[in-house]
């Protein structure tokens, strides 16, 4: 049987209570009681570095490349605004405090499929998007709380905090979250590499991947996760640059 679930009337002050106490960079925390997608509404709110954007329910958040990414009340979905910092170095940062996050709830360790999804049960339990605006960037995560179902094509892809065991209530995943990522995205590059090569979960693998229109079969031999992949195909060992590779599939 589920525990009662913490009324969202109460979430204003647990999260402000948590910016206060744990953070150094974040000053203000705003509750979306539902939103189309936590990063627009940061946008259309004008917000400033130190802001954080938490939904309740989230209707039409997006993943990396367009994709959907869709909550509800399912999940816990945010945006944090801080000031402009490359792209690479955010979707690291950020995959390294969730995935701290959610190891802090599971007590044990999890995986970053490069660059942006955290893994567990070799599924995605969470994912990274970093998007700028100018001098601003709004990195966001969206993790899996309370699901218990998903559609066809993602039973095999997706996993929830739920499916995994714990019944935990979304407001305590949302504070652990943003004290993790507060912490992680202070961290010095070479912190976050260590973090991420300890967690990487293609090391060795065969992976399909995309880089503009040019698609590549082969062998991940070693990755800098700020720069890019070295891949020994059957011919040769090529270099994909991180900011415009994507994996499509892996064994």
């Amino acid at each position: 049987m589920s525990s009662p679930q913490i009324p969202v009337e109460e979430w204003p002050d647990r999260l402000e209570k948590i910016i206060a106490e744990r953070c150094t960079l974040f000053r203000r925390v705003f509750l979306l009681r539902e939103t189309d997608s936590t990063q627009d509404a940061a946008r259309r709110m004008n917000a400033i570095p130190g802001d954080v954007f938490v939904a309740w329910k989230q209707t039409a958040g997006r993943g990396r490349f367009g994709r959907a990414w869709s909550s509800d009340e399912a999940g816990i979905a945010m945006t944090f605004a801080i000031k402009s910092e490359p792209a690479e170095r955010l979707a690291i940062a950020m995959a390294i405090g969730g995935a701290k996050a959610a190891e802090s709830i599971l007590g044990r360790v999890v995986g970053i499929k490069w660059p942006n999804d955290i893994i567990v049960d070799d599924r995605k339990l969470a994912g990274i998007l970093v998007e700028q605006c100018g001098e601003l960037a709004l990195p966001a995560i969206g993790l899996n709380v309370t699901q218990r179902t998903w559609p066809e094509e993602l039973q095999d892809k997706a996993i929830s905090l739920h499916q995994l065991g714990l019944d935990i209530d979304r407001i305590v995943v949302a504070e652990t979250i943003i004290e993790h990522v507060d912490r992680a995205l202070g961290l010095p590059d070479e912190d976050l590499i260590e973090g991420f090569l300890s967690r990487d979960y293609l090391k060795g693998r065969m992976l399909h991947l995309r880089n503009g229109s040019v698609e590549v079969r082969g062998r991940l031999i070693r990755i800098d996760p700020m720069q890019g992949m070295a891949i020994q195909t059957s011919q040769e060992e090529i270099w994909l640059p991180a900011a415009t590779t994507t994996v499509i599939d892996f064994e």
